[in-house]
């Protein structure tokens, strides 16, 4: 162990005084999809030097990490030059399908990144499609006009249809002081219902923070090791009503779990090393969060989910008298309301609409108050594209779900490459896992 430490002290002390490497000295040769993950996984981590902030986590070899560490900043247009060779050695590589498959759509959307960096304007369809292997369609002014016009019917009082649903969440919502009483309780129920659901790692965990000022409601800082630190922006008014379907989608069997899952069946069982990074805007951070988005439709049944809150949540936080299938029914109008942020991105970037503009969007048809517009907007400029991965990647999960046999269909979903386009390839092939 001490030789080994010298030898890699040593080499990143000539890594560093001997300057820039050139380009040929950048990449290996690649014969396998072994190879191939190597240098996608440099790659991988030299385009975050570019952006930090584009690799989510990485938890393999230590040297890779240090070696890129240790580097100058690779210009990008050598990168892409990488991008562009390992696509075309995946052509004349063999390995399972479904890996060379994910290969070639990551690759796809770490090239698209590139040439985003390089100042290319891409309409936000285009890159929905290449970034994240997504087709994307808002809904239509109709389709939520309808929406509204069914939580008309559903939400009670008069006036205002936004003021009315502001009035009707304002009995669920929870002071600062009840969330880490309110956020463990739904961690404990949800962990139960994925126990049951898959084997996790004995050594998993996940600890809660609450944090301020940032543009996302919640985040999941995945450590590897079956570690995860998840992050609640207190900014943001919490809900009782959301905080079991925050549980499982950051932990339980959300994100956590699928991270756990991942790293300890495809890295270290099958020795897919691609596996060790997570590179944001790619299919891959699709699927991470479709399957957030449907794990709580698996976690536990919809029976099971209503005693839950009924009996035991609600409860315990002091919330009485709740009309839980009036609420199930309000939740399902306001989710097909929820496709409304689908539109910000193309008002943002193609049609260059004004934040006001927006914000007015957002306040009718997302029925938003003026101050949760503004960081919904926020969220969009710096994360683009990524919205669409909340609604159009979920159905496309639900779909493939709601053929028949889910559970262990969403065990495929977590132990598998998959990417949106192959899923929706199963659904109409009527696959079966």
């Amino acid at each position: 162990m001490k030789g080994q430490k010298l030898h890699l002290t040593l080499a990143l002390i000539l890594l560093l005084f001997a300057g820039p490497l050139a380009a040929e000295e950048l990449w290996q040769p690649v014969g396998s999809l072994d190879d191939l993950a190597r240098n996608y996984v440099l790659l991988v981590l030299r385009m975050d030097k570019q952006t930090p902030g584009f690799n989510d986590y990485y938890y393999g070899p230590p040297e890779w990490k240090q070696r890129a560490d240790a580097e100058e900043k690779v210009p990008v247009v050598e990168l892409r030059r990488e991008t562009q060779a390992l696509l075309a050695a995946l052509k004349q590589t063999g390995g399972r399908p479904e890996r060379r498959r994910w290969f070639r759509q990551q690759l796809i959307a770490l090239d698209t990144n590139l040439r985003k960096l390089e100042g290319e304007k891409i309409p936000i369809a285009e890159q929905a499609r290449l970034l994240f292997d997504l087709r994307v369609t808002p809904p239509t002014a109709e389709e939520l006009d309808a929406a509204l016009a069914e939580l008309e019917r559903l939400v009670p009082g008069s006036g205002p249809l936004a003021a009315r649903v502001d009035a009707w969440r304002s009995r669920f919502r929870l002071r600062e002081e009840q969330l880490p009483e309110a956020y463990q309780m739904a961690l404990e129920a949800t962990r139960k219902g994925a126990r049951e659901l898959i084997l996790l790692p004995a050594e998993e965990k996940v600890e809660l923070e609450f944090v301020k000022n940032k543009s996302w409601g919640a985040y999941n800082w995945f450590q590897g090791r079956a570690r995860s630190r998840i992050e609640v922006n207190t900014d943001l008014p919490a809900s009782a009503l959301a905080v079991f379907d925050f549980a499982a989608h950051e932990a339980y069997p959300g994100h956590h779990t699928e991270l756990a899952t991942r790293e300890q069946r495809l890295y270290r069982e099958l020795g897919y090393t691609e596996w060790c990074v997570s590179p944001l805007f790619t299919p891959m951070g699709t699927v991470s969060e479709a399957i957030a988005q449907v794990g709580t439709d698996v976690v536990l049944t919809p029976e099971e989910k209503r005693a839950w809150h009924r009996d035991v949540f609600f409860p315990a936080l002091g919330i009485r008298d709740v009309d839980i299938e009036q609420w199930e029914k309000i939740d399902a109008a306001l989710e097909k309301l929820g496709r409304a942020r689908e539109h910000v991105p193309f008002l943002l970037y193609d049609q260059g609409k004004s934040e006001e503009e927006i914000v007015a969007f957002l306040e009718k048809y997302a029925l938003m108050s003026a101050e949760r517009a503004r960081k919904a907007i926020q969220f969009d400029r710096e994360w683009g594209a990524y919205t669409f991965n909340y609604t159009v990647g979920r159905e496309i999960l639900r779909r493939y779900l709601a053929t028949g046999n889910a559970r262990a269909k969403f065990i495929q979903l977590l132990t598998t490459p998959i990417t949106p386009s192959l899923v929706e390839e199963w659904t109409r092939a009527g696959a079966q896992p």
